[in-house]
């Protein structure tokens, strides 16, 4: 996802693009299926040699429960403020790569498939969340089980 550096004008530029996550190289992330769209929505300024971006992105994060392991998928937003520094002559700007940087660092790696999750049995590996534990480890609802 390039941005021509001649494109952003003195009132900034509005970007509003979609893009697979394969094209920003997300491929082989767990938390995102690679051929699931991100939708990328960017203000860009330039000041002297340097653009900022104020970036939200859009898209489905995929992940399993910390707790019972339960497969989630769900919407997120992630607001982004980046600074680009460019070289006089510097024709182009890879946002594309920027916004994977961003989100590798900003995904968060544990989520809980809802607050009161009670796990698994630390004992038989029961979903107590589904069913009643029966064998004899002990455990508290959520307690024994907790990130």
């Amino acid at each position: 996802m390039k941005i021509r550096i001649r494109d952003i004008v003195s009132g900034g530029l509005r970007i509003d693009h979609t893009v697979k996550a394969q094209e920003i190289d997300l491929v082989e992330e767990e938390f995102i299926d690679p051929d699931s769209a991100l939708r990328v929505v960017a203000d860009l300024q330039k000041v002297n040699n340097f653009v900022l971006a104020k970036i939200r992105v859009t898209f489905v994060a995929e992940n399993h429960c910390a707790r019972c392991l339960e497969r989630l998928s769900r919407e997120t937003q992630m607001d982004l403020e980046i600074d680009f520094e460019f070289d006089p002559g510097e024709e182009w700007l890879d946002l594309g790569s920027r916004v994977r940087e961003e989100l590798l660092m900003g995904v968060l790696p544990r989520a809980l498939c809802r607050e009161d999750c009670k796990g698994l049995c630390q004992g038989c590996g029961v979903d107590l969340n589904t069913e009643p534990c029966e064998c004899k480890a002990p455990h508290k609802a959520g307690q024994d089980n907790k990130e």
